[in-house]
């Protein structure tokens, strides 16, 4: 089943989405009156700062801790030691389920991925390659004696491939993740 991403009123279709991290993405624009019936990817980019209530002192939650607004990219001004939080859509209109998508996301020079940022469904298989062998990939976490253990190299990882075993018909799924500017 191929893929469908919308971006400011444009439309692509690919077999395999990849998402280049803070530059333009490399597929061509169709223009369609009525997009197939495809699963549908939508990415957005945020930094995160706290909110402040009228005085300008952070806005604290339950726990003391300050509650983050999203500003999107478009508003930001980014910087060297800034975070920055891309939040991946999958949306399968369609009546049959999408079984093994996978989503490969480029991970710039310039960008520090935060392996433990991921918030996803379950089921979420992520894994990595780094600018030497960008086709082998290998899984983020792996078990080790019981524990879960993060075995990529952040400083030369260059490419995740995102998989999500099924997505029912009319579901809607977010992965969200954190990266740095260095």
């Amino acid at each position: 089943m191929p893929l469908t991403f919308l971006s400011a009123g444009q439309k692509w279709s690919a077999p395999m989405l990849v998402i280049a991290g803070m530059f333009p993405l490399a597929l061509a624009a169709q223009d369609q009156a009525d997009p197939p019936d495809t699963v549908q990817i939508a990415l957005a980019g945020f930094t995160l700062e706290p909110e402040r209530d009228a005085t300008g002192a952070p806005v604290l939650d339950e726990a003391g801790e300050p509650v983050m607004q999203r500003i999107t990219l478009d508003d930001s001004i980014v910087t060297p030691g800034d975070q920055v939080l891309y939040v991946i859509t999958v949306e399968n209109p369609t009546e049959d389920p999408a079984i093994n998508l996978q989503l490969g996301v480029q991970v710039a020079a310039e960008l520090l991925l935060d392996p433990y940022s991921f918030v996803g469904p379950e089921g979420l298989v992520i894994d990595w390659a780094d600018a030497e062998a960008p086709e082998d990939f290998a899984p983020l976490f792996v078990e080790l004696d019981g524990e879960t253990v993060m075995q990529a190299d952040l400083d030369s990882l260059r490419a995740l491939r995102l998989t999500l075993p099924e997505l029912r018909p009319t579901e809607e799924i977010s992965v969200e993740y954190t990266v740095t500017l260095r």
